[in-house]
């Protein structure tokens, strides 16, 4: 979650930078509808700086929610918003999971340089099944 829910947040504010000259031009709103959304790209930009802390995650919910009210601006902005909707609880259910086994991973003790990791024999010894290199 420390990456994919910031990312997800700036590509989400990217897509909404670019709606904004659509809004612009083909919404009856005009330049009111295009402010609407440089806020929402602004706020999404500003809210991916917080996403690795639990207050960002809501914030982060609470902007899904308003990208998809956007629709009512621009009405593909309903089918988008819920692509994004998707994709952010994707986002954090994954990150969650790769946080957890990056924490386990981190609490699990490395194996001595010398000992073999697997647990199978060394080459040449006598469990292995090969045979001694003498001379």
């Amino acid at each position: 979650m420390k990456v994919l829910a910031p990312a997800v947040l700036l590509l989400e504010a990217l897509l909404v930078a670019l709606a904004i000259p659509v809004a612009v031009t083909t919404s009856g709103r005009g330049a009111a509808a295009g402010w609407v959304l440089a806020a929402l790209a602004l706020l999404l930009v500003l809210a991916s700086g917080m996403a690795r802390r639990p207050v960002g995650v809501s914030i982060g919910w609470a902007l899904q929610a308003a990208v998809i009210a956007t629709g009512l601006l621009v009405p593909a902005m309903f089918a988008l918003g819920l692509v994004f909707l998707a994709v952010w609880i994707t986002a954090l259910v994954y990150g969650s999971k790769a946080d957890r086994v990056a924490a386990q991973h981190r609490a699990t003790p490395a194996s001595p340089s010398g000992s073999p990791e697997s647990g199978s024999p060394e080459p040449g010894s006598a469990e292995s099944g090969d045979l001694p290199l003498s001379s």
